[in-house]
């Protein structure tokens, strides 16, 4: 009976040990996209992972991001944002979602098995601000980039995640099956009195 205790706790010290962390660079000014999709395509990260956005540090995503098929892996999101200039960068998008090569969602889930978003629950950390004011302001409604695609995740969670004046639909999570999402903050207030269509 003691040597199963001891083994059993010996084979959960190998397993924990094979658990990796990856924390996400990033450059100021500079999209984090790039040298993130890197990573993510070498496959290192992609089971018995975690990806890393840390906490102190202002992530840029200028540009749209899709994850591999992950399995076992926690992304964990304790801080992001995107431009200041929302009208900037709404032009930015505007030329972006309306390419072919668009995925549909500015982050795109592949598919995959116990897969985890969560966010922060600190309310100064963590937030993903949309810049959806100036979509608002302007009436945009055509090529309007939607926020998060959840697909084909099975046994997935989302949970602890803060949006700020997202753009369009915010959780999409179409061929997925056996979701858990809860404690999810969502903001879409305008500050000019223009209609948050994205609700």
């Amino acid at each position: 009976m003691r040597l199963d205790a001891v083994t059993t706790i010996l084979l959960c010290a190998l397993s924990a040990s094979g658990w990796r962390t990856f924390v996400v660079s990033h450059a100021d000014g500079q999209d984090d996209t790039p040298a993130l999709k890197t990573v993510l395509s070498s496959g290192n990260f992609s089971s018995n992972s975690t990806i890393l956005f840390e906490k102190g540090v202002k992530y840029n995503i200028f540009t749209p991001l899709t994850f591999p098929v992950l399995n076992n892996v926690e992304v964990a999101l304790m801080s992001y944002d995107s431009p200041s200039d929302g009208a900037k960068f709404q032009g930015f998008q505007l030329a972006i979602v309306g390419s072919s090569s668009f995925p549909g969602a500015w982050f795109t889930f592949s598919g995959g098995n116990n897969v985890t978003l969560r966010g922060s629950t600190d309310l100064e950390w963590g937030w993903v601000d949309g810049h959806g004011q100036a979509w608002w302001d302007a009436m945009q409604q055509t090529n309007r980039p939607h926020g998060w695609a959840f697909s084909k995740i099975t046994n997935g969670v989302i949970r602890d995640m803060k949006l700020w004046k997202p753009i369009g639909w915010n959780f999409a999570t179409s061929g997925s099956s056996n979701l858990h999402v809860f404690n999810n903050k969502i903001v879409a207030v305008s500050s000019t009195g223009s209609f948050p269509f994205n609700t």
